[in-house]
């Protein structure tokens, strides 16, 4: 599922602020780049001062608005957090989302692992328009402090399920425990987050028979495949990451 539109443009931002310690919401002027957006897609954003653009995922599309989700973890996005005003270059929307079209009379089963909460809450309000049974949020992190957007996904409907490692809010582990206990056959599963947690969704899934979809966190340096640097076996076949991913489905990854 990719659209067939990609833009590179200068958009101006409309608001770039710190959400929760570290974690910052940043929405820009998009004009009719928003309405070609999917679920899982992603965009390059150029920063002042650095040389190579982020992959940062649409955290929302809302008219001429995108929104996106970062954690602040190097230079890059550390100056990008400090921009409360002024324009960025951002090319986009880049790689290939989420199945929408999937199972609408099943259940739908989100897991998510820090800032890939960012892509999936986009999902999200998509799939409200599905006639699910039933919609669960499984969402794991290290602390309380690193768990986001939780009343968003209460809000549209979704039931939460939380785990952290520190077991300062919900079940004190880790998010795929719980999800080995309650996920089911009759479940549709989209997950997004760190490595670890994702090899361990696949292995649930496919023990369990269920279909689903994965998104692909990996460096990425140009976006659209030029470069190779995001390379991942997907079915014994090489596959880049930033052009037939992010979204993959869960019964041809292996990780």
């Amino acid at each position: 599922m990719c659209t067939l539109k990609r833009f590179d443009r200068t958009c101006e931002i409309i608001s770039n602020k710190e959400i929760c310690t570290n974690y910052f919401e940043l929405k820009i002027k998009a004009g009719n780049i928003a309405k070609y957006c999917l679920p899982g897609q992603f965009f390059m954003i150029g920063i002042p001062g650095v040389f190579l653009r982020r992959p940062i995922s649409v955290y929302d599309s809302k008219k001429n608005v995108l929104s996106f989700l970062y954690k602040v973890v190097g230079k890059g996005t550390a100056i990008l957090s400090r921009m409360c005003s002024g324009q960025l270059q951002v090319l986009g929307p880049l790689g290939k989302g989420y199945d929408l079209e999937i199972c609408k009379e099943l259940n739908y089963v989100i897991v998510a692992g820090g800032t890939g909460i960012a892509s999936l809450h986009f999902l999200a309000i998509k799939l409200g328009k599905n006639k699910a049974k039933k919609r669960t949020l499984y969402y794991g992190a290290r602390s309380k402090k690193d768990l986001l957007c939780l009343d968003k996904f209460k809000e549209i409907g979704w039931k939460v399920v939380v785990s952290t490692e520190d077991g300062s809010k919900g079940y004190k582990g880790y998010i795929t425990d719980i999800l080995e206990e309650k996920v089911k056959d009759s479940d549709v599963l989209f997950a997004c987050g760190p490595m670890p947690m994702l090899k361990k969704v696949v292995q649930i899934a496919k023990e369990k028979k269920i279909k689903g979809f994965v998104s692909l966190e990996e460096k990425m340096a140009c976006g659209v495949g030029n470069c190779q640097g995001c390379a991942v076996n997907i079915n014994k076949v090489i596959k880049m990451t930033c052009k037939d991913g992010p979204v993959f489905e869960i019964e041809e990854v292996e990780l």
